[in-house]
């Protein structure tokens, strides 16, 4: 996964591997100093007079104890939507030690969303470096969400340039990444002895399984039945020639091919999208789009995208609802990726290596790891939520519509019409929301949550299941 990639990425990676070394020292001695909760008396009241929308449109969530930026675009009277979990500590700065910028004296309110309370307020929080950039680090007092308004020192807004980057963290987070580590291989590999590879402490497998619309890697089968016989969690991917054929054609010949491997407690198929030709970003975003929903469709299953940071930062807003799993070599599986990530939030997988060693494998091979520990990985491949199986027969319970925007509907079917719990978790596993379910029908409002996948768990005296659904 590979054929394009490389031309430029020496340069660049050395670029930013001087800015993370920087990062890291600038964070270990800041870690030192402001890592307790900070929340200053005051605010500025969330009012038309200094609330200008919201923006960025999504609700974002994270358990990265990274700095992730929410955008680089930020001006006075923007305000944005996280989901947090009670518990967790959460800390969003407009500071350049971090990864922000302030063009203007930035400071910063923090709300609940259901109630409107004020529950954090920044000004100038003097870090070393950068005096005037507002900070804020809260713990979260509940599951749900906080709204964040940016606005001028003395609660005023502006517009246009020059704009200001926002960043935040869960700085009670784990690691960046996990040691869930995989690989991906195509008949390029060889015979692969599958039962080293598990040995060798390699979890997951992407295989390849077929490219454009008539090409099919000899290998797949038998690395797929071998890889899944010795343990390995398998997925087939394709390798996409948007400059030759139509998306819906690359589809239909993919699940014609890989289709049978495709279905709940499997990890996802996965669209190899590194080939642009002559089309433009715009045109790219709709293809990726058409291919992605087309398997999607005819397999039930949400697929995942493989790019790298060059084309990951140029694809549309409309592409974020599939996991992206990112080409970033720098060698390290320890590490979050310093590729641009576009118009993602988040990460699911990165492939850290190009020239991986592997027992079982002759020669070179692409290595990779999963951002999150098993029950992230089982939640994404739609087999388990906290332990709990996902079984689509003998259901108790209907779950509409979905794909859904603002509500979801929860009928209870059974016999018995219990009242019980629904629980809404995240693709990483994060507890989002609980509340009752009536005896008969329950509705549920969704529209603070980002697009994407989640899971609903439904437990009653009687029986618990678990449910998917996607927000658009």
């Amino acid at each position: 996964m590979k054929k394009f990639i490389k031309k430029t990425y020496l340069i660049t990676k050395i670029k930013a591997m001087r800015k993370l070394l920087l990062s890291f020292i600038l964070l270990a001695f800041w870690s030192l100093s402001v890592n307790a909760q900070t929340c200053a008396t005051g605010g500025c009241p969330a009012t038309d007079t200094n609330s200008t929308g919201q923006y960025p449109t999504s609700t974002f969530s994270t358990t990265s104890s990274s700095w992730t930026t929410v955008s680089t675009y930020m001006n006075a009277g923007n305000w944005t939507l996280f989901n947090v979990t009670s518990g967790n500590t959460y800390e969003w700065t407009y500071c350049s030690n971090y990864g922000g910028t302030q063009g203007w004296d930035a400071e910063l309110t923090l709300f609940n969303k259901s109630t409107g309370a004020t529950l954090c307020y920044a000004d100038n929080c003097g870090l070393s470096g950068c005096p005037n950039a507002p900070y804020i680090s809260w713990t979260a007092t509940f599951t749900g969400t906080v709204k964040l308004l940016t606005t001028v020192s003395g609660c005023t807004t502006n517009t246009g340039s020059p704009y200001s980057t926002l960043v935040w963290r869960q700085s009670n987070g784990g690691s960046t990444t996990t040691t869930i580590l995989g690989i991906d291989v195509s008949g390029n590999q060889g015979t692969i002895t599958w039962s080293n590879v598990k040995a060798a402490g390699y979890t997951f497998a992407f295989v390849k399984a077929t490219e454009g619309v008539t090409f099919n890697d000899a290998d797949f089968t038998t690395n797929m039945t071998n890889g899944a016989n010795a343990g390995v969690l398998m997925s087939a991917y394709h390798f996409a020639r948007p400059d030759n054929n139509s998306a819906a054609d690359e589809a239909t010949h993919f699940v014609n091919i890989a289709g049978s491997y495709i279905k709940s407690c499997a990890l996802p198929p996965v669209l190899d999208f590194e080939t642009t030709g002559s089309l433009t970003y715009s045109a790219l975003t709709t293809w990726a789009e058409a291919w992605l929903s087309a398997v999607k469709t005819a397999t039930g299953i949400t697929p995942i995208l493989y790019t790298d940071g060059s084309i990951a930062s140029n694809l549309g807003s409309s592409i974020n609802t599939y996991p992206l799993w990112i080409a970033d070599p720098d060698g390290s599986s320890t590490t979050a990726p310093t590729s641009d990530l576009g118009v993602w939030t988040n990460w699911a997988f990165k492939q850290y290596s190009w020239t991986g060693s592997v027992s079982g494998i002759s020669g070179d091979v692409d290595l990779d790891v999963f951002n999150g520990d098993m029950t992230a990985l089982h939640s994404l491949m739609g087999c388990t939520v906290t332990g709990i199986a996902d079984k689509s027969s003998d259901d108790n319970f209907i779950l509409y519509p979905n794909p859904a925007n603002h509500n979801i509907t929860i009928e209870n079917t059974s016999a018995n019409n219990n009242e019980g719990l629904i629980f809404i978790f995240n693709l990483q596993g994060q507890l989002l929301m609980q509340q009752p379910m009536s005896q008969l029908k329950t509705d549920i409002d969704i529209s603070g949550f980002a697009n994407g996948m989640y899971f609903v768990k439904v437990k009653t005296d009687n029986v618990i299941k678990v449910k998917r659904f996607v927000k658009e």
